[in-house]
């Protein structure tokens, strides 16, 4: 039963001049005399000027405090979940759909790149963080409406304020749509700053690194402009080395398995955690490769860097950017986010330049860079080439891209690159990119099998985390991965007869992250039937392969980002999911509940202890053998050399000093005739107008 009179106000950020002049006038003219105001963030002083006001007509005023991991919409869906796939995709829907920004994505002026640029930045491509921005406001909409639905008011009883960014008038039309009173803009930010900040923000690093380098007296690096006779690749490092270990995650893996030419290889280093230093050179030097830092903070060692700065060419841009706080909100937006495209691009094409680059190679697509990246390479006659790395059965505008080559697992990416909105010239169907790692790592996963059977492991679970986020309201928080944690390892430590194996994401902050529940996960490496893989410095360097062949079934803890899963399951092992989120929309759904996909914990380990003590008793537990095809219609090993072939025709082409057109549509011709017509297709968007 819904409260008709009472009224609930929610407010983004609360200071005084927001208060007094839009929130509390907005509040007293509703005439209201029952109901709460709840604030996400605020300064002391509105605090209690505000709470001063309330008190005498009898509001209550307290802080708006929510948690991700415990609010589900009606049908059992994690709200944080839902926000992130097809409510993400309908508000964008809004927002390409206003006036201006309609004219923008119908110009052909703008290319196709500069056109994706503006989708993502509309709506962050950085959604975990949570930061200003217009994702923020849309997961606002939903956590007000979880409120309202909890407490019985109508939503239409339900007002709530955001502050004024970009596109807000979009969101307003989305929020109404879901049946919310209104969306009251609030403040005009100064929508400058993050455009400029971003424009200059190559430059102020050059600056501050160099007066980092002057007052240590040292040079971490020399500035590399050497010419090259012959076109390279420049492969773009995250954070994954291990260039002799095939067995492990490698940014090098398809030249690992592949006949591409070393020399013709430029590794580009930006991680100051993981930097190009005398190790990694020689490593590189052995195999003929080149390495280069894109900025001094992530050499070592005397290491190669090319890092110019862009100041002077973007001091009159950057102008250009503060006038636009004078024109109208989308509009100045538009024409800043242009700018900042530019600028990116000219940055990216100088580098190419010098560097005699004419192949990029990434599997990052979760933000804007990639669409300057693209355009660069194209006015020098090159081509971006972008690769898949996680499974991704539900399309969001996270990982829309624009691109002229983009390896996928199989031909089901390319409906779901499609409804994101995603245009890609080239889509190759390679299988999936890690397959040749399982024969690798089946003599280290059986040794660490027969570690755990010795101290009396009798059968093994292996488990996949998806890491966690610090901030409860913002994303999934290390509460749930406490609990999933602390599930597993009560159950090794009271039956005598289990084993248990680790995976982490991110190996490195796991302990710290568990905070108490890290006691028990000593307590069970010290029977000596837990394994705990922990390499890896951003991320775990082991393979969700090997610690799936360590182990009798793979569990992963999370049913949307199901890489891990697949990857066990591909390399054969029984797998299943955890699907504590409620999410009802990905296909490995059609493994079956209670078979492939399981809503708790108990009902998991139930249905294994049952397909333990009966194999065959639950038709179907654990077996994936119905949709294999489907993300990996190869499965022979050799994705990554299939990757690495194409790669190497590509230079070939451009070193021959064929055109861009013809050196991209050859390449697909010799793939199609080795692998099949149905191997190569081309992506056009679904999405209305994202390019």
């Amino acid at each position: 039963m819904t409260d008709d009179c009472m009224r609930y106000f929610f407010v983004e950020r609360l200071n005084v001049l927001t208060w007094l002049t839009i929130v509390w006038p907005h509040i007293r003219r509703t005439s209201v005399s029952s109901g709460s105001i709840r604030y996400v963030d605020g300064d002391a002083i509105s605090l209690r000027l505000a709470h001063a006001m309330v008190s005498r007509v009898g509001l209550k005023l307290e802080r708006w405090i929510f948690d991700a991991s415990k609010m589900f919409d009606e049908e059992g869906t994690l709200i944080w979940m839902r926000t992130h796939y097809g409510e993400m995709q309908k508000a964008l829907s809004h927002v390409v759909r206003q006036p201006v920004f309609d004219r923008f994505l119908d110009d052909d002026r703008h290319s196709a790149a500069l056109k994706t640029w503006a989708v993502k930045q509309a709506l962050p491509g950085d959604t975990g963080a949570a930061g200003p921005g217009l994702w923020r406001a849309l997961y606002l909409v939903h956590v007000s409406l979880w409120f309202a639905r909890r407490d019985g008011v109508a939503a239409d009883n339900v007002v709530l304020f955001l502050r004024r960014w970009p596109w807000i008038e979009g969101l307003r039309e989305y929020a109404l749509e879901c049946g919310l009173a209104s969306v009251v803009p609030v403040g005009r930010e100064l929508r400058t700053r993050s455009a400029l900040r971003r424009l200059l923000a190559r430059d102020l690093l050059f600056l501050k690194e160099g007066v980092e380098r002057w007052f240590r007296r040292s040079d971490p690096g020399s500035v590399a402009v050497e010419r090259r006779s012959k076109p390279r690749l420049a492969l773009q490092y995250y954070g994954h080395f291990n260039l002799d270990r095939p067995d492990l995650y490698s940014d090098f893996f398809f030249w690992q398995q592949s006949d591409f030419p070393g020399e013709r290889l430029l590794a580009l280093f930006g991680i100051p955690r993981d930097p190009l230093d005398r190790a990694r050179m020689e490593a590189l030097a052995r195999h003929g490769m080149h390495g280069l830092a894109t900025r001094h903070g992530a050499a070592r060692d005397g290491a190669p860097v090319d890092s110019a700065p862009a100041l002077l060419t973007n001091t009159v841009e950057a102008g250009r950017v503060m006038a636009d706080a004078l024109r109208p909100l989308e509009v100045g937006w538009l024409d800043a986010e242009q700018t900042v495209f530019r600028a990116q691009k000219r940055y990216w094409k100088g580098l190419f330049s010098r560097q005699d680059v004419k192949v990029f190679v990434t599997w990052f697509k979760y933000n804007s860079e990639h669409c300057a990246i693209g355009d660069a390479l194209r006015e020098l006659g090159g081509a971006l080439a972008l690769y898949q790395r996680s499974y991704e059965g539900d399309p969001t505008p996270k990982t829309v891209l624009t691109t002229d080559i983009y390896f996928g697992f199989s031909r089901t990416g390319i409906d779901v690159e499609a409804q994101a909105g995603s245009k890609i010239e080239y889509f190759v169907t390679t299988g999936y990119i890690g397959d040749h790692r399982f024969p690798l790592v089946r003599a280290e996963a059986q040794r660490v099998r027969d570690g755990l059977r010795r101290n009396g492991a009798e059968y093994v679970v292996a488990y996949f985390d998806e890491g966690s986020y610090t901030d409860t309201r913002w994303g999934v928080d290390v509460g749930r991965l406490r609990e999933h944690y602390a599930f597993l390892l009560e159950a090794l430590l009271r039956e005598q007869g289990a084993g248990l194996v680790l995976k982490p994401k991110v190996p490195g902050t796991l302990r710290t992250r568990l905070g108490p529940v890290a006691t028990l996960l000593d307590h069970a490496l010290a029977t000596g039937r837990c394994h705990l893989y922990d390499e890896g410095v951003l991320q775990g360097a082991v393979t969700p392969a090997q610690a799936a062949l360590s182990a009798d079934l793979a569990v992963h803890g999370s049913l949307v980002s199901g890489t891990a899963a697949c990857e066990a399951a591909l390399a054969g092992v029984p797998t299943v999911l955890l699907n504590d989120d409620g999410w009802k929309a990905s296909p490995l759904l059609r493994l079956g509940p209670e078979r492939g996909v399981f809503g708790d914990w108990e009902a998991l380990w139930h249905t294994w202890r049952e397909s333990r003590a009966q194999p065959g008793a639950v038709l179907g537990f654990a077996d994936w053998s119905p949709i294999l095809d489907e993300l990996d219609p190869f499965r022979d090993g050799r994705a990554a050399e299939r990757m690495g072939t194409y790669l190497k025709w590509l230079i070939e082409g451009f070193s021959a000093g064929r055109s861009r057109d013809a050196v991209l549509a050859e390449a697909a011709e010799r793939y199609c005739a080795a692998w099949g017509e149905d191997k190569v297709a081309t992506v056009r968007p679904a999405l209305r107008r994202t390019t």
